[in-house]
């Protein structure tokens, strides 16, 4: 088959998975309910967007294995052996996350299994060790040497927290997983994986906006590992040439997390318990849901525009930092916002 008649056999796919939404029973196994203390969505909400993603990727996967030419459109994998790597992590990535939405696991537990995972991928594919950094404002590469291992499971970690801290209100995340998602077509790179990726968001879009489903943890870990791995990738294959590129677009919900985490820390509280101090919150509190997805999405957008805009990359994360600090300091003042 080619590429334009499995993607269009994904297009199908996913369609009948949203107009048959109701009837698939295996969408309603985990159901994320309101308690009106952390979650006050109207009505009880399916966690199926990452059973629907994991369905794309195993069929992505048999697809390829299939027909074993197509791998060398895939920029991402070298070989069959690397894509089934990957599938494999897929699916313990996924399978955690699942539980977790079931069971809701300590969160100490899911980044130990996290660690064991990733440190499973990193001694079974080397394509996927960070061995150096190369950063615009500098003339010299760093070599990581002994520590390679250790910081690309360090820089996993930190990603996949904070996108899943990020996932707060509908269109949240599936917004800037599109964003990222776009950025990699815009690379010009022949990847089957990112235009499945692409069909898979548009759809979910819709599901989430209806209040039909939500990602889940399941979603949101294995989506932001598969972006992990794509940013790696063409990061050492010399598609994106600098480190601070890949910083400015995974920027926001890392800081974010940082501030949560520091202000958490300063009020004596566990860095990993709940709170409603998420910037998509603060925003709720005073502005309606338009708006507030609006500047979010404006804020991913920002650091992204600047360096479309060729500015100084430092600069830029200097100023889309400050955006984001100034935006929080006017949300916490008691003045409403018209």
């Amino acid at each position: 088959m080619s590429q334009i008649e499995i993607l269009l056999l994904f297009f199908i796919l996913n369609l009948f998975l949203v107009i048959n939404f109701e009837k698939i029973r295996i969408f309603k196994i985990v159901i994320d309910r309101p308690d009106k203390q952390r979650k006050f969505h109207p009505n009880p909400v399916a966690l199926a967007g990452g059973i629907i993603l994991i369905i794309n990727i195993l069929l992505y996967s048999i697809f390829l294995n299939l027909n074993e030419e197509l791998i060398i459109n895939e920029i991402i994998f070298n070989s069959l052996r690397e894509l089934n790597i990957f599938i494999l992590i897929c699916l313990l990535v996924f399978i955690l996350g699942f539980v977790d939405d079931k069971i809701n696991v300590n969160p100490y537990k899911k980044f130990l299994f996290l660690t064991i995972f990733l440190s499973l991928y990193l001694s079974l594919d080397k394509e996927i060790v960070i061995k150096t950094l190369e950063l615009s404002f500098l003339d010299k590469t760093i070599y990581l040497g002994k520590y390679s291992s250790i910081f690309t499971i360090f820089c996993f970690l930190v990603f996949i927290n904070a996108f899943n801290m990020f996932d707060g209100i509908n269109l949240q995340s599936s917004s800037y997983s599109l964003i990222l998602l776009l950025y990699f077509f815009s690379l010009e790179i022949n990847s089957l994986l990112i235009f499945i990726l692409i069909i898979f968001i548009i759809f979910f879009k819709y599901l989430n906006y209806s209040n039909k489903s939500f990602l889940g943890d399941s979603g949101t870990l294995l989506i932001s590992f598969i972006i992990s791995v794509f940013f790696i990738k063409l990061f050492n294959k010399d598609i994106i040439y600098h480190s601070d590129e890949i910083f400015i677009f995974l920027m926001m919900p890392g800081i974010d997390m940082i501030r949560l985490f520091f202000e958490r820390i300063k009020n004596r509280k566990n860095p990993f318990s709940y709170d409603r101090n998420h910037i998509h919150h603060l925003l709720l509190e005073k502005l309606n849901y338009f708006k507030t997805i609006c500047i979010i999405v404006s804020l991913i957008l920002l650091p992204i525009i600047l360096n479309s805009l060729e500015i100084n990359k430092l600069n830029n994360i200097i100023y889309s930092t400050i955006m984001y600090f100034l935006i929080i300091l006017i949300l916490k003042k008691n003045t409403k916002i018209n």
